[in-house]
């Protein structure tokens, strides 16, 4: 099983070290990393997931319990490193809260759907679609909610949480969801060549991603206060995996549904926290950090996880 576990895991560093090599001898520059980044968002993670989840029952898509799970965990961690943060007189409000959410957004998209098709098939995947269908809504919004609130307190509420839900109607990945779920919940059978046709795009998926997370981290420096860079980088990768495992267990979830949610907790925070950061001007570097931090962590975490959840 090991050895199993080895020709599984391997293929994703090779291919993260290969965008590392490329974009270290000039052959990806940065224009093409955003280039494909947008190819990849806007095409093969939409694809991946609206295969996916049309190809299953929307009983499957909407488990209360993996959300309770992985949602609490959630929770926990972000209000513990905010307090965590807050108690450092470093961190201002609204610095804490931007950390607090680069510590839980996982980057489930570029990263994840490689990571747990590769580890779990399509049965992860499905966990995967679960979790996602409600993540960036269900993070984004009280984010932005507490980050207005705290630097405008005569703001209006309604009328932020209402432009944040347009903003992520015109997401790809979620018009993707929806539309796997309308296709699912009618019963609607893809004709052959849909079928092909998204197929090759989900197989493009897994190494275009995984090399442009590689691409990504090459020229990646150390920036702003380490030590509240690496609160966020552990409790991401570290502590809110182990939270979906106590909160799973006490929920009775099997752990061929709770691994793939275990797995995700650990992925290293997505580029939205560093959009918030600098949408609001706020923590940038130190969310940078982190990101960073996270990410080289989640090399050394992953693949421990893997080996406990296949030995389990």
């Amino acid at each position: 099983m090991l050895l199993n576990l080895i020709d599984q895991l391997g293929p994703i560093f090779l291919l993260v070290a290969a965008g590392f090599a490329l974009a270290k001898i000039g052959l990806i520059r940065a224009t093409a990393i955003d280039g494909l980044t947008k190819m990849t968002f806007w095409t093969l993670i939409p694809a991946t997931l609206f295969l996916t989840i049309s190809a299953n029952r929307v009983s499957q898509l909407f488990n209360l319990s993996i959300w309770i799970a992985y949602y609490g965990a959630v929770s926990l961690t972000a209000i513990s490193v905010f307090i965590l943060l807050r108690a450092d007189k470093k961190n201002s409000t609204p610095e804490a809260i931007v950390l607090a959410f680069g510590a839980i957004f996982s980057n489930i998209g570029m990263l994840g759907i490689p990571v747990v098709d590769i580890l779990f098939g399509h049965e992860g995947l499905l966990v995967l679609a679960t979790i996602l269908c409600i993540h960036a809504i269900s993070l984004l919004t009280p984010t932005i909610l507490l980050l207005e609130w705290s630097r405008n307190r005569t703001g209006n509420p309604a009328a932020i949480l209402g432009k944040t839900l347009r903003a992520q109607i015109c997401n790809p990945i979620i018009i993707a969801i929806i539309c796997g779920i309308v296709v699912a919940a009618s019963g609607i059978t893809l004709p052959p060549v849909a079928t092909t046709f998204f197929g090759m795009l989900k197989a493009a998926m897994p190494p275009i991603a995984l090399m442009l997370i590689g691409a990504g981290i090459y020229g990646q420096k150390l920036r702003g206060n380490l030590g509240a860079s690496i609160t966020g980088a552990v409790a991401k990768v570290c502590i809110m995996p182990g939270l979906v495992f106590i909160i799973g267990s006490l929920l009775h979830l099997p752990l061929r549904i709770m691994a793939p949610a275990i797995m995700i907790a650990a992925l290293p925070p997505g580029v939205n926290s560093v959009l918030m950061a600098t949408t609001y001007g706020t923590a940038r570097e130190r969310t940078a950090t982190t990101m960073l931090v996270a990410t080289l962590l989640s090399v050394v975490v992953l693949p421990v996880l893997a080996i406990i959840l296949a030995f389990d």
